[in-house]
């Protein structure tokens, strides 16, 4: 099993913008138009553009491009990883949906 990710920990994900903050505050009316959608189509697409860079990068140095080895092995890591969280994030999702879904049953 993965162990948890700290704040603290490097592999940790920064905030993406803003709208990572919840959307109301105590007392809120509790409208949050989206935020969290926005948030996790944001991380989706630096997901996605984390992973072209690298194969881009992987295809660069192979080619005998100018891109030294310990970048692109460290790029190459870095999306794997960002691909495991990803995962993560996915899988715990679908738990929480299908928990809800029991819950209603």
């Amino acid at each position: 099993m993965v162990s948890p990710i700290s704040p603290a920990s490097p592999l940790a994900i920064a905030p993406i913008g803003p709208s990572t903050t919840p959307a109301t505050s105590a007392g809120g009316s509790g409208n949050g138009g989206g935020s969290f959608m926005d948030v996790l189509g944001q991380a989706v697409s630096k997901l996605n553009s984390d992973l072209g860079s690298a194969d881009n990068a992987m295809a660069s140095f192979a080619a005998g491009g100018s891109a030294d080895l310990s970048t692109v092995v460290l790029q190459m890591q870095e999306a794997s990883l960002e691909l495991k969280l990803g995962a993560q994030v996915r899988d715990r999702l679908l738990e929480a949906y299908q928990e809800v879904m029991r819950l209603q049953a």
